[in-house]
């Protein structure tokens, strides 16, 4: 079975309201040698998603509808995140936003 890629999981169903949890390729995310590392370069109807690596180590998810555009950033230089762990990108009219997607285990607690 094959794990289908951040770019089919967002479509004309989601386009205005959406949010995608997904398992990036992390020997490319944390790979030094590549300058940049594109998840996701996608035109769906009147938006623009994309969600980039720059060469700072950030993750950086941007949509653009129109004229409007919304980012949102992770910082690599801060976190190191465990293979396991997704990244959780939502979106909606007016904004998007990009973090880690944690599964709480059997012995965390949320207060």
């Amino acid at each position: 079975m094959t794990t289908p890629k951040l770019t089919d999981l967002i479509d004309e169903y989601n386009e205005i309201k959406g949010a995608v949890s997904f398992k990036p390729d992390y020997k490319r995310l944390t790979d030094k040698n590549l300058e940049q590392v594109v998840f996701c370069d996608k035109i769906v109807g009147k938006s623009h998603f994309s969600v980039v690596r720059n060469q700072d180590f950030e993750i950086i998810f941007t949509r653009k509808m129109g004229e409007k555009v919304y980012q949102s950033r992770l910082d690599l230089n801060t976190y190191q995140p465990l293979y396991d762990t997704r990244l959780l990108l939502n979106w909606g009219p007016d904004y998007c936003e990009i973090r880690w997607d944690f599964k709480p285990g059997c012995c965390d607690f949320s207060f």
